[in-house]
């Protein structure tokens, strides 16, 4: 897909209303910046703990990332690439958080995790789950960060804005990182 197709397909899928909070909150609107961190913290939230695999610095990283974001709206060129362009800054986030993270484990104790969990829906299955996060665990960043954005309802030319990669490499990347999941994944009930 040429890359006017992939840019015009991404503004179709930003509404007027985000279109117009993201205008406000790069004038410096703080009112427009408040709802604009409003509307999408649970989903950089859920984006972050997908990547990260863990509970313990989701909101410090969630913070980081749309901090980021509101330092950054005055260089974003259009705003219709907004979605786009935030979630790649929260997989960068992630990334380089893992990346300096691996390093602080020579240096630092061991800390036991966070035992705060996201409220699950009613016909949660906690067996389930277990087996899911641990799949999620065995895979590498990239694969969860990929696995995410498809998990939010992404298209396959959003996730190639987002992760900077072409569609087939982005098509190649989701179906190679399913596929390490599923060899991961032992379902309870089969084990």
């Amino acid at each position: 897909m040429a890359k006017a197709s992939q840019e015009r397909w991404a503004r179709e899928r930003v509404t007027n209303d985000t279109l117009a909070l993201v205008a406000a909150a790069r004038e410096g609107d703080e009112s427009a910046q408040r709802r604009l961190i409003h509307a999408y913290q649970e989903r950089i939230a859920g984006f972050v703990y997908t990547v990260i695999g863990s509970t313990a610095d989701i909101d410090d990283i969630t913070q980081n990332v749309l901090l980021r974001m509101l330092e950054g709206l005055p260089k974003l060129r259009e705003d219709t690439l907004f979605e786009a362009w935030l979630f790649r800054l929260a997989r960068n986030t992630c990334l380089s958080h893992l990346r300096s993270s691996r390093w602080r484990r020579f240096f630092s104790p061991l800390e036991t995790s966070h035992s705060e969990t996201i409220a699950a829906p009613r016909d949660h299955d906690p067996a389930l789950a277990d087996a899911l996060q641990h799949a999620l665990r065995q895979l590498s960043p990239t694969d969860r960060a990929i696995l995410a954005l498809a998990a939010d309802g992404r298209s396959h030319e959003e996730m190639q804005q987002s992760v900077g990669k072409s569609l087939a490499a982005i098509k190649v990347m989701l179906h190679r990182a399913r596929e390490r999941l599923k060899r991961h994944y032992h379902h309870p009930d089969h084990a």
